[in-house]
């Protein structure tokens, strides 16, 4: 198991809480697209973390989480939320996804080579957990 901080930053007017819960949401589609949800599903999958200081909002995630695709998943808003990824980086994401619908993705194969990524002893050094309490 390998925990995983994924900080999030503000992007196209959402503060990082908002996008946090945006990208969260996105990838909840993935295995229960909108299209299935019924009213009582859940909404996201990870925990979230708040920094003491800076207010900024991390992800928190399993990279060996494996994922079922639905083969209705539609990528426009998950994508659309990835603005600092290149374009080759979304279209790489993009053939993962839909070579594996109907099957399972890792979630640490969906975080962008461009995401900072840290371990809970460097979200511990940086000031994310403020107490002794590891999640």
């Amino acid at each position: 198991m390998s925990v995983v901080y994924l900080p999030v930053e503000p992007q196209n007017g959402l503060t990082s809480s908002d996008r946090a819960d945006a990208l969260d949401k996105e990838v909840w589609r993935l295995v229960r697209p909108a299209s299935v949800q019924s009213s009582d599903d859940t909404k996201f999958l990870y925990a979230r973390m708040v920094h003491p200081t800076t207010g900024q909002v991390a992800l928190l995630g399993e990279t060996t989480d494996e994922l079922p695709v639905h083969p209705d998943v539609d990528l426009i808003t998950l994508l659309a939320l990835l603005p600092e990824v290149s374009q080759q980086e979304k279209d790489m994401l993009t053939f993962y996804i839909d070579a594996n619908r109907g099957k399972t993705v890792l979630f640490g194969n969906l975080i962008p080579s461009s995401a900072t990524q840290l371990t809970i002893e460097e979200a511990d050094a940086a000031g994310w957990i403020p107490n002794d309490d590891i999640v």
